[in-house]
């Protein structure tokens, strides 16, 4: 499962990160972390007796297809069937038509999944390329869980602002040590990253949390929404855009800014701190 062709592989981090989004692993209704793992752990289960034959294999993805198809936030947009729970502890979600799964016997089923063997083997996000690498090396080693990475990895722009705003107020380029050696800045990120969730200002029609991050423009994300003409553009314009965000008064729109506010001086405190300090 190793990518040669990036220097940092997003799809498979360790035993407990990884990412299934390209496959649709979000675009389901009423998801939550809790939800999500049940149906997995479950079609995991499930795959497991299944006979390794095209029938077999058909036969499963049919039955596993249905409940979900005329619910999705982005109906034109796939959720495959296939995706599971891999790994020794089955502790992160990746493709059950790998070769390296066990009872595939090392034949690579891809070729009857939805999207087939080749775009399977050759995909790969926007975030490999339009992240940079000490992004990426931060994103890593940030968050710990694969639901949580898989709905921040994809979020290029969103990730960028971030981080962007914490160079400006540094007044230099981060580095990724500077949150690797220190607690109190992966912490302060890892909040952030939960906004992706527990975004308070996410407007009503939002497809939360999934995110439609293939560029073909079938589903661009809107503008903030403001009920009102009066509510200003704020300098966090970007940010408010990739959460999803919508406001129904001015008060709402400045209390959401002083909530990103008090997370940018989080983290700016810390990364001064320590690097006066010399302790992390």
């Amino acid at each position: 499962m190793h990518d040669e062709t990036h220097d940092i592989y997003l799809c498979q981090v360790s035993e407990t990160v990884s990412c299934g989004a390209c496959c649709g692993l979000y675009n389901l209704p009423n998801l939550s972390r809790e939800k999500l793992e049940i149906l997995l752990s479950k079609r995991t289960e499930a795959f497991a007796s299944v006979l390794r034959t095209e029938d077999g294999i058909y036969e499963f993805q049919r039955r596993n297809k249905g409940p979900h198809r005329l619910s999705r936030p982005f109906p034109g947009f796939h959720h495959c069937p296939f995706l599971g729970l891999i790994g020794g502890e089955k502790s992160r979600v990746g493709c059950l038509l790998h070769p390296a799964v066990p009872g595939n016997n090392g034949v690579d089923y891809r070729s009857l999944s939805w999207y087939g063997e080749q775009a399977c083997r050759t995909y790969f996000c926007p975030a490999t390329t339009k992240l940079s690498p000490v992004y990426q090396s931060i994103l890593i080693q940030a968050i710990d869980n694969w639901y949580a990475f898989g709905l921040i990895v994809t979020e290029h722009a969103l990730v960028t602002a971030y981080f962007k705003e914490v160079e400006f107020r540094l007044g230099r380029h981060i580095a990724a040590s500077d949150y690797t050696q220190n607690i109190g800045v992966m912490d302060a990120f890892r909040e952030f990253a939960e906004l992706k969730t527990k975004w308070p200002y996410r407007r009503d029609d939002s497809p939360e949390p999934c995110n439609f991050f293939f560029e073909n423009g079938l589903y661009p994300r809107p503008a903030v929404f403001r009920r009102t003409m009066d509510i200003r553009p704020s300098s966090y314009e970007e940010i408010l855009r990739e959460l999803d965000s919508g406001f129904s008064s001015a008060r709402e729109l400045t209390a959401a800014e002083r909530l990103l506010d008090d997370l940018f001086l989080k983290t700016v405190r810390a990364i001064v701190y320590s690097s006066t300090s010399g302790g992390g």
